[in-house]
């Protein structure tokens, strides 16, 4: 993704541009999954998707077990795991192509989809686990058997250093006590993959949800992303084994990390299916509707705020081919990750408040008071709702600057430098890394505030050089 200098220097896409450079545009390789059961799949997907009653699964935080059976027949609930265990093993660019056009209807939808096979237990033992634990889980979990992550706690938030829920030995494995916060997937899941604080460090188990002593205490609701089934997991004594143990212990936070920076890029293709939907509904009511014998689309500043949205969809396509290029190439680095995710959940935010602004107070009205009126109905503020939560899963926007501002920090003090890029894009990179270096031989309160600003700008940077 580099140039060769900058390879040279190890500098990954995201640290290139907090050391002054860019990344080379994503290369558009022409997936690896056959195109012609791809395409039977998204015509079988785009049938049953209009079938899914998304307003309906919003009103009443619930997804109907039917939904998932049908959409696990289909096969989406194996997308992304390997085919030597019963999984699909699609291409990293065919798997964001699907998880796009289920945000479009409902992201709720996608997000257990997301949870299960790129940051739930089938993902991590797929990444992590051995031969006897891929064996004996992954053809369940590539069958149905849902799974979820429990890693935050009411104290420690989303850092695996801090985990208050311990794991004891005990003959033949461990006993797990604790409380886990904002399990997504956790009324339902068969699966929990759990980070717990051993003797050793933190580490990660894979845990029956049928196991004596594990409970789903009460469902967590939220503003947005009604359905998910997000929990609280008590653990009480859950007894499992050691060959349920994913990596040595001890690595739990090492491994966890890695996992969550593969999986946060699935909210690229998240991101850019709502993104889509939101703009495709804007244009066509502003097409709709008429002033002086011309569609408000024509009006300068309504058409500026079209070509907008038109411009976050064209951006978010570039970083989705990129992210399944990373991805690919088994090389995600976590500054990339972190930058992608910012950008693509503020681009989503971005497109769903246009698109409600652009509808005005049919945009704030619920899709049941349009439909009352006899209106023909479109989500917007379902959208908006759901768009915020993008910004604070998988590491919420604050969480993720930070972690940016650190790494360009660091970079700068290491003195790493990538080449300088010609244009315009170039000389913003250029000055980012400056700043940077300056921030890095400054003092005071005002170098972490300008810092976590210039994360936001290499996000965009990022973004706009795809």
């Amino acid at each position: 993704m580099l140039d060769k200098k900058a390879r040279g220097r190890g500098l990954s896409p995201g640290d290139a541009i907090l050391a002054g450079g860019l990344p080379r545009r994503a290369e558009r390789r022409a997936p690896t999954t056959p195109v012609s059961g791809v395409r039977r799949l998204l015509a079988r997907l785009d049938a049953e998707l209009a079938r899914v009653d998304a307003d309906k699964i919003d009103r009443e935080d619930r997804i109907p077990p039917a939904v998932l059976a049908r959409l696990e027949r289909l096969g989406v609930l194996r997308l992304n795991l390997p085919r030597a265990y019963g999984g699909l093993g699609l291409d990293r660019a065919d798997y964001h192509r699907i998880l796009a056009r289920i945000s479009a209807r409902s992201l709720a939808l996608a997000m257990i989809v997301t949870t299960h096979q790129s940051l739930g237990a089938a993902a991590l033992v797929a990444a992590f686990g051995g031969p006897e634990l891929k064996a004996e889980l992954l053809p369940r979990m590539a069958a149905g058997e849902l799974s979820a992550l429990a890693a935050s706690e009411a104290l420690s938030g989303a850092d695996p250093t801090l985990a208050a829920t311990t794991a004891r030995r005990a003959r033949g494995g461990w006993r797990l006590d604790g409380r886990k916060l904002w399990v997504s997937n956790a009324v339902g899941a068969r699966w929990i993959a759990v980070l717990a604080r051993a003797p050793g460090g933190a580490t990660l188990f894979i845990i029956d949800a049928r196991t004596r002593g594990v409970s789903v205490e009460r469902r967590c609701r939220f503003l947005g992303l009604r359905g998910l089934g997000n929990g609280v997991l008590r653990l009480r004594g859950a007894f499992v084994s050691d060959a349920r143990r994913v990596g040595a212990e001890g690595e739990g936070a090492r491994i966890l990390l890695a996992l969550l920076g593969e999986g946060r890029l699935t909210v690229v293709p998240r991101a850019l299916g709502l993104t889509r939907a939101a703009r495709d509904a804007a244009r066509a009511w502003m097409l709709s509707r008429r002033r002086r014998g011309r569609a408000l689309a024509q009006e300068p500043a309504v058409a500026a705020r079209l070509k907008r949205l038109d411009a976050l969809v064209a951006r978010l396509e570039a970083l989705d081919a990129a992210a399944a290029a990373w991805s690919r190439a088994g090389g995600v680095g976590r500054t990339e990750s972190a930058l992608a995710k910012l950008y693509a959940a503020a681009a989503a935010w971005e497109a769903a408040d246009a698109a409600l602004q652009l509808r005005g107070a049919r945009g704030y009205e619920t899709v049941d008071s349009q439909r009352a009126r006899g209106e023909a109905a479109v989500p917007a503020e379902r959208w908006l709702r759901d768009a915020r939560g993008l910004r604070l899963v998988e590491g919420s926007d604050d969480l993720l600057r930070w972690a940016v501002a650190r790494r360009g920090l660091d970079l700068a003090r290491a003195g790493a430098r990538a080449p300088r890029a010609a244009g315009a894009l170039g000389r913003r990179a250029a000055a980012l890394a400056a700043e940077f270096r300056a921030l890095a031989r400054a003092r005071g309160d005002a170098v972490a505030a300008r810092a976590l600003e210039l994360a936001d700008e290499a996000a965009r940077i990022l973004a706009e050089s795809l």
